[in-house]
């Protein structure tokens, strides 16, 4: 039965997700859409937000990526048993990582240098979706690997995703609410490797998120750098992710813990040291 669940990545399938993605990033690239500017009252203040092209194509590039994702996965064996929980929480990095790309694609200089992002996110975004195939399994051969690339990818996305959103220096109540959802998301993703029923695992989600969130509106606070604040939230979001994880694993002891203060301790200093 476990072998039966090894299923491979259906190609035909993939390649119609990923000519759709790159055809939307080629014709956005090249239509001028109007700017729309709304204008709120939020908590006593003024908040702009500005509706343009790249923000309707980073929405268009989720959508379709999620959707393109669950097309992929659909007929996967092993869904009958997850009762499709795991396929839903397979969108959320190829989601995220088509949402990125956009967004940088769209700062692209040149042509070539958005040719060559375009060509590369594409790839990425094809073997995330790969990846998340493969690890619909747990006793497939290429579960480990597969599933220490996701990981590694949600860490590194956390990190840029944490870095833009500091860097742009709004008020608090749009950074933390862009951090928090951030890190809620690809905490679930993180957190769904412990394979324990949904309900138990989305209250630590939760609870991740929210730290992350406060941790954000505590750095508005302090005069440091864009990657000096998405460090030190990159910091908080690992130590609490994997706490998290250990508990729900039921492995959380004194060894774990002096493990995670003792990375926590390292990447400080390192940001001590480096400076503002």
């Amino acid at each position: 039965m476990e072998e039966a669940a090894e299923r491979p990545v259906d190609r035909d399938r993939l390649s119609v997700v990923l000519a759709v993605l790159v055809l939307s990033s080629v014709l956005f690239r090249f239509i001028e859409l109007p700017e729309h500017v709304y204008r709120l009252q939020l908590l006593g203040s003024p908040l702009e937000i500005r509706a343009n092209g790249s923000l309707l194509l980073i929405v268009l590039m989720v959508g379709l990526a999620c959707t393109g994702t669950g097309l992929v996965l659909h007929d996967h064996p092993r869904l009958t048993r997850a009762s499709g929980r795991r396929m839903q929480i397979g969108w959320i990095l190829p989601g995220a990582l088509a949402g990125l790309s956009a967004y940088l694609l769209s700062l692209a200089p040149t042509l070539g240098l958005w040719m060559v992002g375009l060509t590369v996110s594409s790839v990425g975004i094809g073997l995330t979706i790969a990846a998340e195939n493969a690890t619909m399994c747990s006793k497939a051969h290429s579960y480990p690997v597969a599933r220490l690339g996701l990981n590694v990818l949600a860490y590194l996305m956390a990190l840029v995703l944490f870095v833009l959103i500091y860097r742009t220096r709004t008020r608090s109540l749009v950074t933390a609410t862009l951090t928090l959802m951030t890190g809620g998301l690809l905490a679930v993703d993180l957190l769904s490797v412990a394979d324990v029923p949904v309900g138990r695992m989305l209250p630590f989600a939760g609870i991740i998120a929210m730290i992350i969130g406060q941790s954000t509106w505590a750095l508005n606070y302090m005069q440091i750098s864009a990657w000096t604040g998405g460090l030190l939230l990159l910091l908080v979001f690992y130590v609490a992710v994997n706490v998290a994880h250990q508990h729900l694993l039921d492995r959380l002891g004194p060894s774990m813990l002096i493990e995670f203060a003792a990375v926590a301790l390292a990447v400080l200093l390192a940001v001590v040291i480096r400076g503002p």
